[in-house]
């Protein structure tokens, strides 16, 4: 059964939240998609541009010193040309930020961890003594259904259900996971 969340319970924090570092190296990359976004944008328009003008025979420089405007096709393709450098500079920049932000989750998962631990704890500890539980009342049950075996009663009366889902009723499941959690350094 799921239950809601409380407003006043455990919430575990954003790689973000817990290490600054993280959080900047994602904001520069957020800055750098949107950069790469506003550049590839430029660089339609200045492709539709350059198609609307008349060819032309010779350079930027040329245009520049005949006085032709920034609109002239010679111009415009100077500015592509600057545009798609800086993309592919931003490109790289994002390959490297990912890369950084590869090695910084785990530093920032370890201070998630260390925020989480305690709670996690409380949480551990509560399933092992519910588990616990299970347990004695598995044993309750199958006790009954001893009882009803060395009596020679056909239990199909009873409708049985066993709760093979636990494992081996002498070492199942449950002690399994609690002697794993003890391994674990858990102190349940």
């Amino acid at each position: 059964m799921a239950t809601k969340k409380n407003a006043d319970e455990f919430r575990v924090l954003s790689l973000a939240e817990a290490d600054p570092a993280y959080a900047a190296l994602l904001q520069r990359q957020s800055e750098l998609s949107a950069l790469l976004s506003k550049l590839r944008s430029e660089r339609s328009d200045l492709d539709k541009k350059i198609e609307e003008q008349p060819k032309s025979a010779y350079s930027a420089g040329v245009s520049r010193l005949l006085g032709d405007d920034e609109g002239a096709a010679p111009q415009l393709r100077k500015r592509r040309s600057e545009v798609l450098g800086e993309i592919t500079d931003v490109e790289t920049a994002l390959v490297v930020i990912k890369k950084r932000l590869d090695e910084a989750r785990n530093g920032a998962s370890k201070l998630v961890c260390d925020n989480a631990r305690p709670e996690y704890a409380r949480r551990l500890g509560a399933l092992c003594r519910l588990l616990a539980e299970v347990e004695v009342a598995r044993q309750s049950h199958d006790e009954l259904l001893d009882d009803l075996e060395r009596e020679d009663v056909n239990p199909g009366y009873l409708r049985i259900v066993r709760p093979f889902f636990l494992g081996d009723r002498r070492d199942g499941k449950i002690s399994y996971f609690v002697k794993e959690a003890r391994e674990a350094g858990h102190n349940v």
